[in-house]
């Protein structure tokens, strides 16, 4: 159970001792509270949720791009506009320990949002849009937007250590970017420690996988990585042989690596649009492991603050009452 839980049930078990000499009030209040105690206890090992409102709020000028993050009741999202190119990508800087939107530019958005609710009301949403680019191969617009949310370890991880990492991913089929392309999950390495821009990167892409072919559409797709998977790196890394390897293989030609973080997004040399995102992300390092469910913050209804407000009412006469007790005592 994490300090925070520890403090809340600690807080609830005062509060049903002081009840303990209540009358048939006092004791439906207790059962209340023992019903909390037992879902907070309950929840101990559940992912960790990343609210909407949790993200940073990355505004302001980047270079040519404007930067605005907007929070509604849809949720959070950091949108820039303006030309591509990486002078021009807003982020939130360092930020440890917590997921930040990051390399946003080229009038593309991230951000949590309730547009494609996964486990909860909630996921990560990407949108890149054709402006700003360069034309594929085929004279297509291209699309100069990218967009990241990404996490930096306070305490990098050997990848050595890597034992399995996962994440859920969403292809909208009103995208018009290549149909193998989807939000990727990359692990952020480096020699040395953390520094900004973060450059080198091991990446997993869904395609990459499996038999040549376009990803899924409009449906949720669960991806599982474990040391055979494949990956790429973008730059700086000693290549074990092809364009993509194992991960297994990535290690033993670079032995000393350390992660430094984890990232996931989409675009840059992609041509057309894209929508979609992900959920559910997952690592397992030995030393250190985790699992976080993106999720928008919910507003309480009338009728919860209501029974807010009356339980601390009943607490309040519980306090009274105790104090009465001790003083005709």
């Amino acid at each position: 159970m994490s300090a925070h839980r520890f403090e809340v049930a600690k807080k609830i078990k005062d509060a049903l001792d002081s009840t303990r000499q209540g009358g048939f009030k006092m004791n439906m209040f207790r059962i209340a509270a023992t019903s909390l105690l037992i879902s907070v206890a309950g929840s101990a090992g559940a992912a960790t949720t990343v609210k909407n409102t949790d993200l940073p709020d990355v505004s302001g000028n980047f270079g040519a791009g404007v930067a605005a993050t907007v929070t509604d009741a849809n949720g959070t999202l950091t949108t820039v506009t303006g030309p591509s190119g990486s002078a021009n990508r807003a982020g939130a800087g360092l930020v440890l320990d917590k997921w930040a939107q990051q390399n946003v530019g080229a009038n593309a958005s991230v951000g949590i949002t309730k547009t494609r609710a996964r486990s909860g009301n909630g996921s990560v949403e990407f949108i890149g849009t054709s402006a700003n680019g360069h034309p594929d191969q085929n004279g297509n617009p291209g699309s100069g937007s990218k967009a990241d949310l990404e996490y930096y370890f306070s305490q990098p991880v050997r990848l050595s250590d890597f034992v399995s990492a996962s994440y859920d991913w969403y292809r909208s089929s009103a995208s018009t970017t290549d149909g193998i392309q989807t939000a990727s999950l990359r692990l952020l390495v480096n020699t040395g420690g953390l520094t900004l821009p973060l450059s080198t990167a091991l990446i997993y892409e869904p395609y990459y996988q499996s038999a040549p072919g376009n990803v899924a559409t409009d449906a949720w797709v669960s991806e599982s990585i474990g040391l055979s998977s494949q990956f790429w790196n973008n730059s700086g890394l000693a290549n074990p042989g092809a364009f993509t390897n194992s991960l297994s293989d990535w290690i033993g030609a670079n032995p000393d690596l350390l992660v430094v973080g984890l990232s996931s997004g989409i675009g840059s040399g992609w041509s057309g649009t894209f929508s979609g995102g992900i959920d559910n992300v997952a690592f397992d390092f030995g030393s250190r492991a985790d699992s976080f469910n993106f999720e928008v913050a919910a507003v309480p209804e009338p009728a919860t603050w209501a029974m807010m407000i009356g339980g601390f009412g009943l607490l309040g006469a519980a306090t009274r009452r105790r104090r009465s007790v001790l003083r005709v005592a």
